[in-house]
């Protein structure tokens, strides 16, 4: 008897669930045209006001699609602009009820039933939706139900293969970068939203991946703190950099190499590291470039990396909390053709990133950025602890001393200057 009444509710509230989502639909197409036609999206032609057309909704599993003609003198950069209202007036307090099929579906036809389908409506009730605008002669209008997550695990992340390193989670799968095509990268945000954090799992990727062929030149203007991890590591051709003279030393002898191997390609007749089979990448990796940004010596040849670096192998990852076109040059940012953009407090700074708007209104959510590859993909980043940094460089270590054991640093040599006398003393 009472399983013949549980299924009677669960029934009705299958039969709630495609009232409702059909009436959602509806009105989230209402609200949308309402609030286009008050934020002013309109066009006036002569004694007639054009406004956008509703050409069809399609209800979707993760929420409804829309599709509008919008009149001439309308793009698809005054939607963009007007995204926070659109998203605000969306989710004004509303009265509708929203099922998810998925969730009605995994409903346990027990005396619990009542309190499941509470906690169902309890949790949509606070669900918060989110909008994507794209144009392809119609404006097509994604409007999520739910929000894109804030919290994407190292540990999660897919399997990258060859250069690739995770750029983190959209709202179709996983997004990767490869260094093989996109040979450079400029990553800049606010700090303390996952920009450093961002360069540290790209870090961690290519060793874990590619330990033989991977090598770094590093420079870290924040004090050395943030790459201090990587102080001992094999793959580190030049120590540490951590002021400008450390800086330009670093960068110089990155471009020393890069002329040796551009040599051995022309004797070899051949246009570029891939063509030629070579395995090696070199990754010139600097957290706060905009310390550097005065220095001509510094900036020449970074400019020389940026332009010649992908056919001799160098990658650049070119970092900085305050992006503007002084600390970012012309030059550097034509040829980093991959962008990671964190939350920036302008359109300006956005701007110089990104070349538009968008960053400046990124939620305040650490490790969520803007990726740009064809088109903006937002995205919610990898996090990556200090744990899962040090078990992935740990066997990279140059010298690893046993607990109780201190290595003196001066004694690779040994005192007679035998280079293959290591001298251990008990701590």
């Amino acid at each position: 008897m009472f399983i013949e009444i549980a299924s009677s509710a669960a029934m009705g509230s299958f039969l709630l669930y495609l009232k409702f989502k059909n009436e959602n639909a509806n009105n989230d197409a209402e609200k949308f045209q309402r609030i286009a036609a008050n934020s002013g999206l309109k066009i006036k032609e002569g004694t007639q006001t054009r406004t956008i057309q509703l050409l069809r909704k399609t209800k979707k599993a993760w929420g409804t699609e829309l599709a509008y003609r919008i009149p001439l003198g309308l793009s698809l950069d005054d939607f963009e602009k007007e995204k926070s209202r659109f998203q605000d007036g969306l989710n004004n307090k509303r009265g509708e009820l929203e099922f998810n099929f998925k969730k009605l579906k995994n409903l346990k036809l027990d005396r619990t039933i009542i309190s499941q389908l509470k906690k169902i409506l309890s949790k949509n009730k606070g669900a918060r939706k989110e909008i994507e605008f794209s144009y392809d002669g119609v404006l097509l209008v994604k409007i999520y139900n739910e929000p894109l997550t804030n919290k994407f695990l190292y540990s999660d992340v897919d399997r990258c293969i060859g250069w690739e390193v995770p750029v983190g989670i959209s709202r179709n799968g996983q997004i990767k970068h490869d260094f093989d095509k996109k040979a450079h990268i400029i990553v800049a945000g606010t700090t303390d939203f996952g920009k450093s954090n961002w360069v540290n799992n790209a870090i961690a990727t290519l060793i874990k991946n590619n330990p033989s062929e991977v090598e770094f030149t590093l420079i870290d203007l924040k004090g050395g703190l943030e790459f201090s991890p990587y102080n001992s590591l094999k793959q580190l051709k030049t120590p540490v950099a951590t002021n400008e003279d450390e800086a330009l030393e670093a960068l110089q002898s990155a471009v020393d190499q890069m002329e040796i191997t551009m040599e051995k390609l022309k004797k070899k007749g051949f246009k570029n590291v891939k063509d030629a089979g070579f395995k090696k990448r070199h990754f010139v990796i600097i957290d706060e470039a905009a310390d550097i940004a005065d220095n001509k010596e510094c900036q020449e040849l970074l400019k020389d990396i940026a332009r010649k670096g992908r056919a001799a192998g160098l990658r650049l990852i070119y970092t900085t909390q305050y992006p503007t076109t002084e600390t970012i040059s012309s030059q550097v940012k034509r040829n980093c053709i991959g962008r990671l953009c964190f939350v920036l407090d302008t359109s300006t700074a956005s701007g110089v990133v990104l070349d538009q708007g968008g960053a400046e209104k990124l939620p305040l959510i650490q490790g969520r950025a803007l990726y740009k590859d064809v088109k903006l993909i937002e995205v919610q980043t990898p996090f990556i602890s200090d744990e899962e940094i040090r078990e992935v460089i740990r066997p990279q270590i140059n010298i690893r001393a046993r607990k109780g054991v201190r290595v003196e640093e001066n004694a690779i040599k040994g005192d007679t200057g035998n280079s293959d006398t290591l001298v251990i003393e008990q701590a």
